[in-house]
């Protein structure tokens, strides 16, 4: 049991290390430039190759990679070729300078966004080692602490290291720990699936076989509808609110180093804590009925921020704040991950719908900042808690 849990909570960390790297602390990094909240919303279309993962899967699934496959596993090979490419496009990032050359970071931020699908394609089938019926709060709960606790990491030392030094060499640093955790990747557990191994297997039949067939048999299950408007709607307040908050942070005076103590750091260790409980809640109450609760209480603790937009910049409300907002979403992400689970038993529906979770993720952060600049922070923090009401309706309707 412990080798289960360890190797469940290393995967949740393969997935936490990088993808902040186009995300929160790109946004840190731009936002020192002194570039617009409107244009740091919307730089996160960079991210849109990492939404593209589900066309690769099929391939992924029936294709070897010439003369690396025959030195390891399908799955390793594919992993292994992921990371490279990540650190190329981690390189190419540190050695841009968005002030004068955004062509460069753009080109880095793709690679990176596309190494990492890869990568999180490839990792799924792992999450799924040892999955039994009762089991899937107890893998999503660590699953979700692996992934915070490689976000804490990235997210803090990096933050700390362009802090003491310059966001290039904090870049570089990133680099070398995914390239720490590429070798650890060597020595996990590898999922026990027999390949097909047909010289004469075409791209078409790829498709056909891992992607049209699985999805048109989704399709036809009950509630698959609602399965769809939930993923795609399901996290969108807290899209915006991540994207948000840690701006009006920095604009009411928060320094870099109290952002990655409290925000960046102090939230993540809660956030595990939250996961726990969204697992144990799972475990009492059921999938669903912790999905509405959670996603509720979530939702109403966006509304602490407007204690920050009338008593501006203060620690302890800071961390009052994080506190709710990280227990209630780390149970949200723990609930999130099990629905997935439970819907999603191949790799190539889990790609589909965790794309429309993405570009869903895509859309709400790249028109929040034009949001938060058209209503003022005190209405957008009253209005984007109640983005949640649509799902909540559609999870009092489902039955799994």
């Amino acid at each position: 049991m412990l080798s289960q849990y360890l190797s469940k909570i290393f995967i949740g960390i393969c997935y936490g290390i990088s993808f902040p790297l186009t995300i929160t602390i790109l946004d840190y990094w731009l936002k020192d430039l002194g570039i617009s909240n409107t244009l740091i919303g919307l730089f996160s279309f960079i991210h849109w190759p990492f939404m593209l993962k589900f066309l690769w899967g099929p391939i992924i699934e029936n294709f070897d990679i010439p003369l690396l496959s025959k030195k390891m596993s399908r799955y390793k090979s594919w992993m292994t070729c992921s990371y490279i490419f990540l650190i190329i496009g981690i390189v190419i990032m540190a050695n841009s300078n968005p002030s004068t050359n955004v062509f460069l970071l753009i080109l880095g931020a793709s690679l990176v966004a596309i190494a990492d699908g890869c990568k999180n394609i490839v990792l799924y089938p792992y999450q799924l080692i040892g999955k039994k019926e009762n089991s899937v709060g107890f893998i999503a709960s660590c699953v979700n602490l692996g992934n915070r606790l490689g976000s804490i990491f990235i997210k803090v030392s990096t933050l700390y290291v362009a802090h003491f030094f310059d966001w290039r060499t904090a870049y570089l640093v990133a680099a070398l720990m995914i390239f720490l955790i590429m070798v650890i990747n060597f020595v996990i557990e590898e999922p026990r699936k027999k390949f097909e191994n047909h010289e004469d297997f075409s791209l078409k039949r790829a498709y056909l076989k891992s992607f049209f067939v699985p999805i048109k048999q989704f399709l036809k299950t009950q509630n698959s509808s609602k399965f769809l408007v939930i993923v795609g709607l399901y996290k969108a307040a807290d899209f915006m609110m991540q994207k948000m908050s840690k701006i009006f942070c920095i604009e009411i005076g928060f320094s870099k180093i109290e952002i990655a103590n409290i925000i960046q750091f102090y939230g993540s260790i809660t956030v595990i804590a939250g996961s726990f409980l969204g697992g144990y809640a799972i475990k009492k109450l059921g999938l669903i009925r912790s999905m509405r609760l959670i996603l509720t209480l979530h939702a109403m603790s966006f509304l602490t921020y407007l204690l920050l937009s009338e008593f501006g910049k203060d620690n302890s409300i800071l961390t009052f704040i994080i506190t709710l907002e990280a227990l209630s979403g780390g149970a949200v992400t723990s609930c999130f991950i099990a629905f997935f689970y439970t819907i999603a038993a191949d790799l190539t529906i889990y790609a589909v719908l965790w794309a429309l979770y993405e570009f869903s993720g895509l859309i709400f952060m790249s028109v929040s900042g034009i949001f938060a600049n058209f209503l003022g922070w005190r209405l957008f923090f009253c209005l984007v808690p109640m983005m949640v009401i649509p799902n909540l309706v559609m999870l009092k309707k489902m039955k799994l």
